[in-house]
């Protein structure tokens, strides 16, 4: 056999490990309420023109598998390979809404909860143990040896909880191999039969990092990021928060991204008054689109921090928000409320946003290179193709270049857009 071209091989790198840089937008197509709008899946189809406009490269969907009463948005998942009883719809709904997303060259990211798991009975001792998959050979008909041991009140039999505890469901042993087996299957099932590309990992904080790195070895995502959220609503360590965030990813192995909490929250204040916040004592960034923006996605809100009010965004401020995410590294997230909910008066200029940082190609790994930033006035060059200033102050003095001119769709109030000329 004669010994393949080095072309091939370069061609099957390039395969493998596509390029790192991306101009991805993702979307989060729910929020808390969607689950009881009759046929979300339909409902979210007719939306599929309006991301196209924006500019929207993959749809986080919600969690797709039959899931408990009490948590009928998917958070407390039971028969995982049911997606027939979701409330969202069902299996077929699922599978055209993504073939039509896909048609419009928008992929489809699914939320993967699997920290915990809601049993279908109790065993003959009165605990909650009996788990069905939804199929008929077996695939995740768990039992109690398939909980974490010093989970309470489920008491399992198996490994220690490697994470933090989830008490309305029993914590599933991610050290067990059969547990990583079978969801590794699942997941590729998902791929493979529903027309997944990629995941949303549920509460990361819940099982060891080293569990995500062999489901992302086990099936590949084009996309995955992971919830990593430690601390409680308002209170950050800036520094201490995104160290923590980057050492998940590598300890994950470092394909999976991870939602910058940080600089959420930073901007929290930072819009209040306090921009100076937005620089670090190295003059970059200081969430982690600071640190390793190729493995940031930032965002505003989602179902948990705006629909259930756990740590919504200053209120008034919201489009500052995304003026700085949607000019900034790492991957930006759009909140279904706030382009699909809130009207034209935020839609409008959260698309020109997008169309501008197509246009210049303002990218998850784009240089940032930070002006000034002070209490009233934050500015900074990406790329050296764009300026943004954010804040109040209007007079700035001799910090804008004569080479920049104004892009006057992308300006608003206490905001403003340059690209050079």
């Amino acid at each position: 056999m004669a010994s393949p071209s080095p072309w091939c091989f370069f061609l099957l790198l390039a395969l493998v490990f596509p390029s790192s840089t991306s101009t991805q937008i993702l979307f989060q197509g729910f929020n808390w309420d969607s689950k009881s709008s009759a046929g979300w899946y339909n409902i979210l189809k007719t939306k599929i023109p309006d991301l196209v406009n924006a500019g929207i490269t993959h749809v986080w969907l919600p969690p797709p598998s039959n899931s408990h009463p009490n948590g009928s948005e998917g958070y407390l998942p039971g028969r995982l390979y049911d997606l027939d009883t979701s409330k969202y719809g069902n299996k077929g709904e699922l599978k055209a809404l993504i073939a039509d997303l896909r048609r419009n060259g928008i992929k489809a990211i699914a939320d993967i909860v699997i920290n915990h798991r809601t049993a279908e009975r109790q065993d003959s001792n009165g605990r909650w143990s009996i788990f069905e998959g939804g199929t008929p050979d077996n695939r995740l008909d768990w039992n109690i040896s398939f909980v974490c041991k010093n989970d309470s009140p489920f008491s399992g039999d198996g490994n220690p909880d490697t994470g933090m505890d989830w008490g309305e469901a029993p914590d599933i042993d991610h050290l067990n191999p059969q547990v990583q087996t079978e969801l590794s299957d699942w997941m590729n099932w998902l791929k493979s039969d529903v027309g997944f590309i990629g995941w949303r990992f549920d509460m990361v904080v819940g099982y060891t990092p080293m569990a995500t790195k062999i489901y992302m070895e086990r099936t590949s995502p084009e996309f995955a990021v992971g919830e990593k959220w430690d601390n409680p609503p308002g209170r950050v360590v800036q520094e201490q928060d995104r160290r923590a965030l980057l050492e998940w990813i590598q300890a994950a192995g470092g394909a999976v991204a991870a939602f910058d909490f940080t600089t959420k929250f930073v901007l929290h204040a930072a819009v209040k008054g306090e921009l100076w916040r937005l620089k670090d004592s190295s003059n970059r960034p200081p969430g982690l689109i600071g640190l390793k923006p190729e493995n940031a996605v930032t965002f505003i809100d989602n179902h948990d921090t705006f629909s259930q009010r756990s740590a919504p965004f200053p209120e008034g401020k919201v489009m500052l928000g995304y003026v700085y995410i949607l000019t900034h590294p790492g991957t930006p997230t759009i909140f279904y409320d706030h382009l699909l909910e809130w009207g034209q008066t935020l839609q409008k200029p959260i698309v020109e946003l997008t169309t501008v940082r197509k246009r210049i190609g303002i990218n998850n790994k784009s240089k940032v290179r930070i002006i000034t930033a002070e209490a009233d006035l934050y500015m900074a060059e990406i790329e050296e193709k764009m300026i943004v200033k954010i804040g109040a102050r209007l007079n700035l003095g001799n910090l804008l270049p004569p080479t920049y001119r104004e892009i006057a769709t992308t300006s608003g109030e206490d905001y403003a857009v340059w690209e050079k000329k």
